[in-house]
């Protein structure tokens, strides 16, 4: 399927971490319908952790085929076409990625493909023309899952595919062309766009694993002016100079990413506009009705803009499945998070029982 502008513009919506597991919450698809609507994108990317979960699945093909298929409906069935990346949690499903993609194939609408001469899956480069003339391209990038510790990185065959592309393409255009990036695992640069603060500043999240005993707030001179932060960055364990690669001829617009559910914010890194896409999902840990999608507008003179659309916004103030909404809103974002969560509270036990042991000794 070509993709093409529509009077100059040719609009994408991204959808991050929907991480469903075999009951679809209908609050997610709610605003998924609701983003549609609103939006009414040329295009449609779903940048990873669609689902999770091996006790979820089980490695159940026709499960795991039934779920994705109703996360993609409101999308096939308006006809629009749409890709996908990978996250760190698809392939907990006990189904690989390469599988998965075998299952999105199947579906009307899919455009998506791979590059089996890379790592990872659903690498790829789309094209998007005005009449003939390619005025934008978009890749998709897998950015791998977990490691023993933290996260993986873009592999460096990932990056010299990309060179390789990019010169291929202004070579046969005559110049570089503009270019966009989505994909799961934020790139490490984004921490240019926050400000190292002392841990009682208010607001500040605490980093871990490569920023362990750090804090950080938003640069608000920096981001756009309703972004928001919750979480600290989980980045790559290793810079592998993948955004490095993107700065080099100047071409790359934007890169956005998503993985970490609580952050919406967007900003400016060496020329490239760098942002979080917030989580969709509701049933998982997310930032209550600020969850969301992100619009990002590409347009043929090589510019681009991006905002992002909010459950409370485009939906409303009531969700339909208020436990779990709930329940998840008590999560811990990861396990970092969950210890310290559990080591405050047994502070606090601690302390009460200190205090009741001392008033008990003085009423007698």
């Amino acid at each position: 399927m070509s993709l093409k502008f529509k009077n100059g513009r040719f609009r994408i919506l991204m959808i991050a971490d929907t991480q469903e597991g075999k009951n679809v919450s209908p609050d997610t698809l709610d605003l998924i319908y609701a983003s549609l609507n609103e939006a009414e994108p040329d295009m449609v990317v779903f940048s990873g952790d669609q689902i999770w979960g091996k006790r979820n699945f089980k490695g159940d093909r026709s499960e795991i085929a039934r779920v994705l298929r109703e996360l993609t409906e409101p999308v096939s069935s308006r006809g629009i076409p749409f890709a996908v990346c990978f996250g760190n949690h698809d392939r907990q499903t006990g189904l690989s990625n390469a599988e998965q993609f075998e299952i999105y194939k199947t579906f009307d609408g899919f455009i998506g493909e791979t590059n089996p001469d890379i790592d990872g899956v659903g690498n790829h480069c789309f094209e998007i023309k005005d009449g003939d003339e390619v005025k934008y391209l978009l890749y998709t990038i897998d950015s791998h899952s977990n490691l023993r510790v933290g996260y993986d990185n873009v592999h460096k065959n990932q990056i010299e595919w990309y060179r390789k592309t990019r010169d291929e393409y202004e070579k046969r255009m005559g110049a570089p062309v503009a270019s966009v990036v989505i994909q799961h695992i934020p790139v490490c640069e984004v921490f240019d766009l926050l400000t190292e603060v002392k841990r009682t500043k208010r607001g500040a999240v605490r980093g871990f694993r490569t920023h362990e005993g750090e804090y950080f707030v938003l640069n608000r001179s920096r981001v756009n002016a309703d972004g928001f932060m919750k979480e600290s960055p989980a980045d790559p364990q290793e810079n592998s100079g993948e955004f490095a690669a993107f700065k080099e001829k100047g071409e790359v617009r934007g890169v956005y990413f998503g993985h970490d559910h609580n952050n919406s914010f967007h900003g400016e890194v060496d020329g490239i506009d760098v942002g979080y896409t917030q989580g969709c999902g509701f049933n998982v840990y997310g930032p209550g009705k600020d969850r969301g999608t992100r619009v990002i507008d590409l347009f043929t003179d090589g510019h681009l803009e991006t905002f992002d659309l909010r459950f409370r916004d485009i939906v409303g103030s009531s969700v339909k499945n208020k436990f779990m909404y709930a329940v998840m809103q008590l999560c811990p974002t990861n396990m970092f998070d969950a210890v310290m969560r559990l080591a405050k509270f047994c502070v606090a036990v601690a302390g009460i029982s200190i205090l009741a042991l001392i008033i008990t000794m003085f009423v007698k």
